[in-house]
This record gives C-alpha cells, structure tokens and sequence, in this order.
C-alpha cells in the first residue's frame, strides 16, 4: 500500500508540473505600456429608397356575417390589383372583427383587414395605393424608409471612413508623443442607432370621392453612422 501512495503521489506531482508552463504562458500586458483610447464616428445622410403604405378594408354593418364577406371581398380584389403590379412587396396584418357597444340595440359591428405594401418605385406605389383608395380601401400609414441593401453600403463605406480617421489621429498622438503605434489590441466597430421614420396614420373621415388624387410622398433623406473605438498600444 505505501508503494501504491508514492507512486500515486508521484502521479499527482507530474501532471501539476506538466500544467504549471500552460498558465505561464499566459500574455499578460505590462502596466507601463501606454495605450491610447480612441473613439471615432463617420456618418453621412442617404436619401431614403423605400416607401411603406399601409391600407385597410374597413367595414361598419349590423350583420357581422355581411360585414365579414364585404370586408373578404375587399381584401380579395386589392390583393389580385397588387399582384398585377411588378416588384411591390405585400404583408396581410391583422383581421378584427368586434360590435359597438353590445349593451345597446340595434346591433352594430366593426371589422377590418389591413394589408403593407413596399417598394423602390415610389410613383408606382403611390399610383396602386390611390387606385386601391378608389375600390375602398382606407389609407392608415405612409412612410419613406430607407432600404437595409442601401444602410449596409453606406455603413461599408463609413466602416471605412472611420478606421482611416483613427489610423490618422492614432499615428499623430503617437508621434506628439515621440513614440509609434505597436498595436491595435482592442477594436469594436457598432451602428448608431438609426430608426425609421414612424408611419403617419391618417384619420378615416367618411368615403373617399371618386376624384380624390392619389397620395403623394417625398422620400427625404436618413442619416446613417458607424462608431469604431480602440485600444491603441504604443511603443515605449
């Protein structure tokens, strides 16, 4: 047994002094090596790419049953007009059907279907969403927004802005200082936060005349930044 225990022992002793050089050999920075913390931020306004129209089928009768077959008919002669038109993106929202004070008589129901509609061409879009106006559907939400294929190539070329700066303004406080750069050792690169404009809801006041224009927009422009902060080490 005691020959078991030493060279057990024996075991134990090999394997810490097999693991001591791996935590050794970890990369420790020393305390007076001078590191520069840099912040730069490039951004630039995009003009917005993409419009968003939303538009509703909505319907008040006293058959709910009526109601809901006018409000389906609706919906089924917008989304056959929208197909016909090329590169509009369309999303059916949510389907709500509820009576007006249930407490009184006679009974009188409210019912809706909304449907989104996006696209690039903004003449076209608003030229559908006008004709769908026309065959009854109600205007909630128009917004211009800026497309995420355009907001990731201006955030590119920004990333790349940004770093040139930092590169330019790191090798100059190093040289006031009379020393280089060594090394980048830290860098973190984020998007400002850049939400899109809200859809402006538009109040239903009765029925749309059969002269009524169709909706304008103007797309206006987004701003678009990117952020980028390092750890500069310099050369002692």
């Amino acid at each position: 047994m005691p020959s078991l225990l030493r060279k057990y022992s024996f075991t134990v002793l090999m394997l810490v002094a097999l693991a001591a050089p791996a935590v050794a050999q970890a990369p420790l920075v020393p305390g007076n090596v001078p590191v520069l913390h840099l912040t730069e931020t490039a951004e630039r306004t995009v003009p917005r790419d993409r419009l968003r129209v939303e538009l509703a089928a909505e319907i008040t009768d006293p058959d709910a049953q009526k109601l809901q077959a006018e409000i389906n008919r609706r919906m089924t002669a917008a989304l056959a007009r929208i197909k016909a038109v090329p590169d509009i993106a369309v999303e059916t929202n949510g389907y709500n059907v509820y009576q007006e004070h249930p407490d009184k008589a006679p009974p009188r129901w409210r019912g809706s279907q909304s449907v989104a509609l996006t696209a690039k061409d903004f003449a076209a879009l608003l030229a559908l969403a006008g004709a769908l106006q026309q065959e009854g559907l109600v205007m909630t939400g128009l917004a211009p927004e800026l497309s995420r294929e355009a907001r990731q190539s201006a955030e590119d070329e920004l990333t790349d802005v940004a770093l040139a700066r930092l590169k330019i303004r790191a090798d100059r406080i190093a040289a006031s200082l009379g020393t280089k750069v060594d090394l980048y050792r830290d860098l973190r690169i984020g998007n400002a936060s850049n939400p899109q404009p809200l859809m402006r809801a538009m109040a239903v006041t009765g029925g749309l005349s059969q002269s009524a224009p169709a909706p304008v927009a103007v797309p206006g422009e987004a701003q678009v930044s990117v952020t980028i902060q390092a750890d500069i080490v310099l050369a002692k």
